[in-house]
């Protein structure tokens, strides 16, 4: 991809799971050179999470992994602790999501890397940040979401709160890495200096309450379970049960949307006064609710597939990935795994006219470009055949 926006960009990636790795996969499909630097005969923990592809890798590495290259390096070892400097040396980008201060301790933190190569740009992600008093504490999506607050307005009153099906936190991690690495680099422009970015995904949930935020610093009133406009206090914005027990989506919040819903439920125009008026939510969301059992889901959609209503069907993956719109667009299609069997991938965000990203190919093995990798750093074949059998790749 040598027109692809970060076509001649180097990145190291020393992160596990899914924060890191859905920041580089998305560095990688935009062009960046991405060097997965791992552990010997472990790696990220990702390659053996299961379920496993028909060729025997894991599904979740398969989606991550795609157009990274592999280094083994034992950084518990000086030597690989100079293979990581030297690495450092040449790049422009680290991505690494260990707990705040692991690789100083080990003598390859930022300030060491930093003097080695004062272009380079070291980006953080964490659960919790670079200070303050969580920076030790461990953490998963769940937690973030939980100290963010953005747990407290997700869910019904009579449930309480409910867990995300996505893990919002980790994507908006890798996601706000990438927008660090695009930033810095921009400044790198002007400067000539890398930076440290420290990435929060806590941080990064709060920053994404933004309008939740600004209600709440206007009025001293946090959101509630299921009394907001817009997670279930209005009954034109929510999810109905169809006669089938599959579900749809409406989304009628402007009075020319909601008025063509009730066309198409057969509902009469008395009801339009009834959109946003909270004394009358309960009574019209059980009118929707029984409109709605009346017939399955497809047949709704069919009814609203010309009507400007704001109702769609809730795909599941099946359906989603079968989906027009994902597969003219690209977001999704088939690729052939090394024995054959389909694999579906989901395509490049954002979209470039000019210089447009690519999905990568298949993952490479464990360690399976340390040769070339460390060939490049100036590593004679017997060097590299000594460090194997010493354990530091």
């Amino acid at each position: 991809m040598t027109n692809a926006p970060l076509a001649g960009i180097r990145v190291l990636d020393l992160s596990r799971l899914l924060p890191g790795g859905y920041c580089t996969m998305l560095l990688a499909d935009l062009g960046a050179d991405v060097i997965k630097v791992e552990e010997p005969g472990r790696g990220d923990y990702a390659r053996w999470t299961p379920p496993h592809t028909p060729s025997g890798e894991s599904a979740a590495h398969e989606a991550l992994g795609r157009g990274k290259r592999s280094l083994t390096c034992n950084l518990r070892t000086e030597e690989g602790r100079q293979i990581l400097r030297d690495l450092a040396a040449r790049a422009d980008v680290l991505v690494e999501s260990f707990r705040p201060g692991v690789l100083d301790r080990l003598g390859v933190g930022y300030r060491v890397l930093q003097e080695i190569n004062p272009g380079l740009v070291y980006v953080a992600i964490s659960g919790y940040g670079q200070t303050g008093p969580y920076v030790t504490k461990a953490g998963h999506d769940i937690n973030y979401l939980g100290y963010a607050g953005a747990l407290s307005f997700s869910g019904h009153e009579t449930t309480g709160p409910w867990q995300p099906g996505l893990q919002i936190g980790d994507l908006a991690g890798g996601m706000s890495g990438v927008i660090a690495v695009l930033g810095a680099l921009r400044a790198r422009d002007a400067t000539g200096r890398g930076q440290f970015c420290d990435v929060s995904m806590t941080d990064v949930i709060m920053s994404w309450l933004s309008i939740h935020a600004g209600v709440f610093a206007a009025t001293g009133v946090p959101p509630g379970l299921g009394s907001e406009t817009l997670n279930g206090g209005l009954a034109c914005y929510g999810v109905y049960r169809c006669a089938d027990g599959r579900y749809v989506a409406v989304g009628a919040l402007e009075q020319q949307f909601f008025a063509e819903l009730l066309a198409g439920l057969g509902l009469g125009e008395d009801l339009r006064a009834w959109h946003l008026d909270g004394a009358r939510q309960p009574e019209l969301r059980a009118r929707l609710e029984e409109v709605f059992a009346t017939k399955p889901r497809d047949e709704w959609v069919r009814i609203f597939a010309d009507r400007d209503a704001c109702v769609a069907p809730v795909n599941d993956l099946t359906e989603a990935f079968q989906d027009p719109n994902a597969r003219e667009r690209g977001m999704v299609f088939d690729d052939r795994l090394p024995d054959g069997s389909v694999f579906s991938r989901l395509g490049v965000i954002p979209r470039f006219t000019g210089t447009p990203g690519s999905p990568g190919g298949h993952p490479s093995p464990l360690g399976g470009d340390t040769d070339t990798v460390l060939a490049d750093l100036g590593r004679t074949a017997e060097q590299i055949a000594a460090l194997r059998d010493a354990g530091v790749v």
